[in-house]
């Protein structure tokens, strides 16, 4: 949503004037908290806090599953083997009892749980610890304690200095450069600030090793360099380049196979190299204690599972949030609906929801209402029900503020309901963007209860789905206090907690409906709470689009599966039909589809043709590709897979790359342990890998690549290809894999490529996924030479019942084909049944690339009749149908797949992309392009031309790959229209008096 006030264009000026770019006005920056800017020039000298020195090994014992050291500074050390693969560390400071504090990331366990928990582990303890010396330098001689974690694994705890480094077989897989330490804050001085005290720790970084995950950040995949807060943020009009955002993670992924999780939720950060570039290190205010976790797995599918197994799975999602879900701020009145309904019906697109902002309690004013407001929605449970029997879902928004001006303001106030100073006083924020206002106290027994009374009123009219915004809390005080402890404490919580609200009462009062809330904050483990999160804020601007596939992909692996954006953007750029249209592609084939925007119209019916007939064929597949969407789902619930993956989401993860074996080899000592200020820039002195992940692309499921464009006027773009073949979904042409290849980009799709020998199922379009019919399907299938064998397994159910996996009452269709020189076979079988599963299926094989008809087709090991397939030509389709129960075989004879690659598909040298601004006055432009190959044969110069074609400026390009830029000041160049070009791409540019 909305950090401000919208601005909305008349529709009738949406296509006048420059049809591809209209100027917007300007973004006004906005305070974090209540009181000065927090870079105050003239502010206070910030002092680093104390590193307090650790005590040495005193003494050890184990339980047979814990190994706990005692230290002579009185500090605790505990290591314990969770589930497999899984390890916790935690560290006491002196004099605090070795309890845990409570984490809202790992789920507590049930009391049966625990127990038969606790019997696995004590059955498989036996003999775990042993003393020894270590061999390796320069520990060498240095007595260690070893404690076998199973699952291959074994937690070496160095005694002097205390260290634990985590070892697969001979190998050093993560190890400590400082164990867990104490940080002092110094005292104040009326001319300095201390920096907060806490706990901190230090890990030893291999060259080439990558490091992932860490949340929500508009950053590259790979964080190494990068000194990250750990502080959920919200930023009106991001884009590329913003290190900390919403949604801040504790969470990181290493590329030599292990996942970090610190269990705390308190103000901290994560030094990712940039401090020192062989070190990670985490630190977290206040604490006196700290607790980690590390996740093992032979590769990022494996973690993931385990990770997700740890702090929760999402549960399955209702059907319709598959589907294209409207949103803008803000449709005012139920006209607005039933009209826009109407329209999106009316234009050919499909829709199963739409999101009402905060118009529907009346307004900036009125948030903390929580009731309709009656003169824009006079009967709302009618508007609703009408909708929803057009299959279209009501969302509605809620925010954690409630206005000085709201009818409830008295209310939250006498009751105690909200943030409070030290003095126990109710707490004013008055910075808030919409003008005074109260936080709600989520924290409180009683608050939320407050709050889940008007949510559940709400729910029996009709609401079939939540958006929880502004939920960092956006605006949060330092000085304010909540029941768990002050600001900094308890922020990082604020939206996990505000989630709970609807999943503790849901599984109490509807344990049968699933769960749809829209949030913009969170923490780790947000999944469990059926969140589906997005970017914030965004800027509508290339760099804005360029930021949500890393954005999404680093979330992925950080166990969430869900991430997508205000598709088309939301805030300050001005109306570009190319933009919206290359941003609506890509949400189509992204987790969550849902355009939203403010300033301008974001429903896709406003834009001319051909940006409006792009984005109704984009949307038109997703719902085709529904079964396949739904089975990533499935997926997701079952197994912690992100429906969206990097590209090296099954690949087996190596220690070969500059790996160092032993224990504790190549420590840090404690006087290197200072904390610098974080800054926006990374440190990229350090070796980086040699298969960089991109991060621009991904795939959607295992048998998908999504290739988004992100670039102006950019009709090719080249695609970094796994090993095999991989076939373009739209045309069928065949690209060798294990290589980058230039991919064709027309404005009416973006580069979709699919797996050979992969099955992709799918359905006929339907407007709404409430039409959707489980009784037919058409399954695609590419069959390759090279593949001998694969298969998929579809996911069924009723698509609303909480209870479907539990009950068992769904259904998987696993597909497997068996490629031979003479015949091919694919073999379907059911297994499981649900409420409303059809006897039969109608069930269309769509072979792939198939170069001529076969000379025979089998169904059951009985001849098919000639009506019973047909084979097209002008497609290279092989259609074969039929009616199927439980299973069928098929059998082609005599199939011939055109496997012949296309010849015109060589990567370009180098690609144009993106200014600063393409509509700028005379301070002029930065033009960027990124060179691919060294001692390419192509164009050296870029030439700048006018509306007549007479070039007006020229610069040579650099020869070193990489991204370069170029600066155009535009000096003397009349108002108009210019083309900046290069090896044949080009850039629109418009210079403004």
């Amino acid at each position: 949503m909305n950090s401000r006030r919208s601005r909305f264009f008349p529709s009738s000026f949406l296509l006048l004037g420059l049809p591809a770019l209209l100027l917007a006005a300007p973004a006004q920056a906005q305070r974090a908290g209540d009181g000065p800017p927090a870079n105050d020039p003239f502010g206070k000298r910030v002092v680093p806090a104390r590193v307090v020195p650790g005590g040495r090994y005193q003494s050890h014992s184990n339980n047979g599953l814990d190994l706990t050291i005692k230290a002579s500074d009185g500090s605790t050390l505990r290591v314990s083997p969770k589930d497999a693969g899984v390890v916790k560390v935690e560290y006491f400071a002196p004099g605090r009892p070795t309890l845990a504090d409570p984490s809202i990331s790992v789920p507590t366990l049930s009391a049966r749980e625990s127990a038969d928990r606790m019997a696995d582990r004590m059955e498989e303890a036996a003999d775990r610890v042993r003393e020894d010396e270590s061999s390796t330098r320069p520990a060498a001689g240095q007595t260690v304690l070893r404690l076998d974690l199973g699952s291959g694994l074994v937690a070496a705890v160095r005694k002097n200095p205390l260290r634990v480094s985590i070892l697969q077989g001979k190998d050093t897989l993560l190890a400590e450069a400082a164990s867990p330490y104490r940080t002092q804050a110094a005292a104040p001085t009326p001319a300095t600030t201390p920096a907060p005290g806490g706990t901190a720790v230090k890990f030893r970084l291999q060259p080439g090793e990558a490091l992932y995950g860490t949340g929500s950040r508009a950053l590259p995949l790979d964080r190494r360099g990068y000194r990250l807060d750990l502080y959920n943020q919200a930023h009106y009009g991001s884009q590329n380049g913003e290190p900390n955002l919403n949604i801040t993670l504790p969470v990181v992924l290493s590329s030599r196979g292990y996942l970090l999780l610190f269990d705390h939720h308190t103000a901290g950060y994560l030094d990712l190299g940039k401090t020192d570039k062989n070190t990670l290190e985490y630190g977290g205010e206040n604490l006196n204690s700290l607790c980690y976790y590390v996740v093992t797995g032979k590769n990022q599918a494996e973690i993931l599972d385990r990770y997700t197994a740890l702090t929760g799975r999402q549960p399955l999602p209702p059907r319709w949030a598959l589907g294209l879900i409207q949103s803008r701020f803000g449709y005012k009145t139920d006209t607005e609906m039933y009209n826009v309904a109407s329209r999106m019906r009316r234009e050919g697109f499909p829709l199963d929801a739409l999101v009402l902002d905060l118009f529907w309690f009346g307004g900036t004013k009125q948030q903390g209402d929580l009731e309709w407001y009656k003169p824009g929605f006079p009967d709302p449970v009618g508007m609703m029900a009408k909708l929803k029997k057009d299959g279209v879902n009501t969302i509605l928004i809620s925010e954690p503020y409630v206005m000085r001006t709201s009818r409830n303001d008295s209310t939250v106030r006498t009751q105690g309901l909200i943030g409070t100073d030290k003095a126990g006083k109710p707490f004013t924020v008055g910075s808030f963007w919409a003008g005074p206002a109260s936080i709600l106290d989520v924290f409180k027994p009683s608050a939320r209860s407050w709050l889940w009374g008007y949510y559940k009123k709400l729910h029996d009219q009709g609401v079939a789905g939540w958006w929880s915004d502004l939920g960092e809390p956006e605006n949060h005080p330092e000085a304010m206090q909540h029941a768990w402890g002050p600001t900094r404490q308890v922020h990082n919580a604020y939206g996990q907690e505000w989630a709970g609200i609807f999943t503790e009462n849901y599984a109490k009062e509807y344990p049968n409906e699933r769960l749809f809330n829209l949030a913009r904050s969170g923490w780790a483990g947000l999944q469990r709470n059926s969140v589906f999160p997005w970017s914030g804020d965004i800027n509508r601007s290339w760099s804005g689009l360029q930021a949500q596939v890393p954005g999404m992909l680093g979330m992925g692996q950080a166990g969430v599966g869900y991430m997508h954006s205000d598709a088309g953007g939301f805030c300050v750029g001005a109306v570009d039909p190319e933009l919206y249209t290359r941003w609506l592609q890509m949400a189509s084939l992204c987790p969550i589809m849902r355009p939203h925007g403010e300033g301008v119209p974001p429903e896709p019916y406003w834009f001319p043709n051909p940006y409006k007939s792009a984005v109704r064929d984009a949307a038109h597949l997703r719902y085709e590709l529904h079964p396949y969407l739904y089975t990533l789902a499935w997926e997701n619930t079952t197994k912690g897979t992100p429906l969206a993956r990097t590209m090296d989401y099954e690949r087996p993860y190596s220690l070969s790359n500059g790996t160092e074996g032993g224990v504790g080899s190549s420590v840090l000592g404690v006087g290197s342990l200072e904390k610098t200020n974080p800054a926006l820039t990374p440190n990229t002195k350090y070796p980086t890998s040699s298969t960089q992940l991109p991060n621009d692309q991904y795939l959607l499921g295992p048998n998908l690549l999504v290739a988004p464009i992100l670039h102006p006027s950019q009709r090719r773009r080249n695609v970094e290809l796994p090993a095999g073949a991989w076939i373009d979904f739209y045309t069928n042409q065949t690209y060798r894999g294990g290589r980058t290849a230039g991919i064709p980009a027309p404005l009416a799709r973006t580069p979709l490529l699919v797996k050979a020998g992969a099955f992709v199922p799918m359905t006929p379009y339907q407007p709404s996924t409430a039409l959707y019919r489980p009784d037919t399907l058409l399954v695609r299938y590419y069959p390759d030479p090279r593949v001998g064998e694969s298969e998929f397994t579809m996911y069924e159910d009723d698509g609303h019942s909480a209870q479907a996996l539990a009950k068992k009452e769904y259904e998987t269709l696993t597909m497997r084909g068996f490629w031979g020189r003479d015949q091919t076979d694919v073999l379907l079988s059911s297994d499981g049944d649900y409420p409303g599963q059809p006897v039969f299926r109608l069930l269309k094989l769509l072979v792939q690339r198939v170069a001529a008809p076969p000379t025979a087709v089998f169904l059951d090991g009985q001849l098919a009749p000639a009506e019973g397939w047909s084979y097209s030509a002008e497609r290279r389709e092989l259609d074969i149908h039929f009616l199927m129960n439980a299973g069928t075989a098929v059998s082609i004879r005599g199939l011939k797949i055109d496997t012949s690659s296309r010849r015109d598909d060589d990567p370009d040298a180098l690609t144009l992309e993106a200014p600063n601004d393409r509509t700028f006055g005379p301070n002029g432009t930065t033009l960027h392009y990124t060179i691919h190959q060294a001692n390419r044969a192509a164009d050296t110069q870029l030439r700048i031309t006018d509306s007549q074609g007479r070039v007006v400026f020229t610069a040579p390009l650099a020869d070193a790959p990489g991204a370069h830029t170029l600066r155009w000041d535009a000096r003397n160049a009349a108002p108009g229209v210019y083309v900046a070009e290069t090896a044949g791409q080009h850039q629109r540019l418009i210079v403004t008096p």
